[in-house]
């Protein structure tokens, strides 16, 4: 039986993740702070239904009950202060920077992210009874040096999503701010990107040791595993290899420093058969280009590519004069991407004219 108190709390991490849980690595994917003051998870109650019918004599003939049940978990986080890029990772609002790119502030929007949330991840103490157990032998032993086995209290709520601000009330006190939101089902977050408890007698950090399942939105659990530092703002995220299924790995792998730059995805479209007219066109996450001449100039094909939603204007440069290669910068910038394909269909021309994309530098990989 496990039994222990859950007293302050210590570190509060967010993950960006998709509506069901996944965690969307890259850049600016995971923060941890300290500055909050409370966090305060209400499960939300589908009540239970009395069936009951009568006969004809207004006796009651059939009477049941269906159970209640719980629909989502109502969060509220109230922090410190303003938190620009939580803000922006919650609420998909603006940051406003300096002049020098730092972030300074944020600007409100109208729509509330639906398709996005976070992932928080919060660590308590346990009380100081609970933190000094019974030693069974010399293992548990350090030196001054040596890495300290404190127990601490593990929450998880995978999909936190339609992040809302609270009232914001300035006055001759300290103004805190409330972020608010419901829970979801985090199947997708499967055994989770970090190392939060351990997976051996030696205390090896370790992802969860079973994966979030069907209807689950929250896990809290004893752990022997320190919370993470605070970071400077939001920081990158690289995910565990195989991260699903029967063989993903156990241990997560470090993550990059806040101040790491990735490099940027780059793929090369390159056209065979030497064709002599026609058009080819290429297609990213189910969006194709209107018809490119087969001589295009490398500016047209960044504007063909730049007209995709699923691309965006300033999110691509474009070199080369065929081959043509690609380069994601911008919002794309520093993200392992999927690759692009194309279709030669429409050259004319040479001998079997074709086009191909290939990748030549993989985005995502920090030094």
């Amino acid at each position: 039986m496990a039994e222990f108190a859950v007293v302050k709390g210590k570190r509060l991490r967010a993950t960006l993740v998709d509506a069901c849980g996944m965690p969307l690595h890259g850049p600016r994917s995971r923060i941890v702070t300290s500055g909050f003051v409370t966090l305060k998870a209400s499960p939300v109650m589908r009540d239970a239904d009395d069936i009951e019918q009568t006969n004809a004599e207004g006796r009651v003939c059939v009477s049941d009950r269906t159970p209640p049940e719980r629909k989502w978990w109502a969060l509220s986080i109230e922090l410190c202060g303003v938190n620009t890029d939580l803000f922006n990772m919650l609420l998909d609002w603006e940051v406003v920077t300096s002049w020098d790119g730092k972030p300074i502030g944020f600007s409100d929007q109208k729509e509330v992210p639906d398709q996005t949330g976070v992932a928080i991840e919060l660590w308590s103490g346990v009380g100081s009874d609970d933190e000094c157990d019974v030693p069974t032998s010399d293992d548990i032993l350090v030196g001054a040096g040596g890495d300290l086995v404190l127990p601490y209290g593990y929450m998880l709520w995978p999909v936190l999503k339609e992040a809302q601000v609270g009232d914001v009330e300035i006055g001759a006190k300290a103004s805190t701010f409330t972020l608010s939101g419901i829970t979801a089902a985090g199947t997708r977050w499967g055994r989770g990107p970090y190392n939060v408890m351990p997976i051996d007698a030696d205390n090896t950090p370790g992802r969860l040791l079973k994966e979030i399942k069907v209807g689950q939105h929250y896990r809290s659990f004893k752990t022997t595993i320190a919370p993470p530092d605070v970071t400077d703002g939001a920081c990158p995220l690289v995910l565990p290899t195989p991260y699903y299924g029967d063989t993903a790995i156990d241990t997560a792998p470090d993550q990059p420093s806040c101040d790491a730059v990735a490099t940027n995805e780059k793929q090369t479209v390159t056209i065979s058969g030497t064709p002599t007219g026609g058009t080819f066109t290429v297609a990213y996450k189910g969006q194709s280009t209107a018809g490119i001449a087969f001589n295009a100039a490398n500016t047209a094909v960044k504007t063909a590519l730049e007209g995709l939603s699923t691309v965006g204007t300033g999110n691509v440069n474009v070199t080369g004069t065929g081959p043509y290669v690609v380069e994601f910068v911008g919002d794309l910038a520093g993200l392992d991407l999927p690759l692009m394909t194309a279709s030669g269909t429409g050259l004319t021309g040479g001998t079997t004219p074709g086009v191909a994309v290939t990748e030549t530098q993989a985005g995502g990989v920090y030094s």
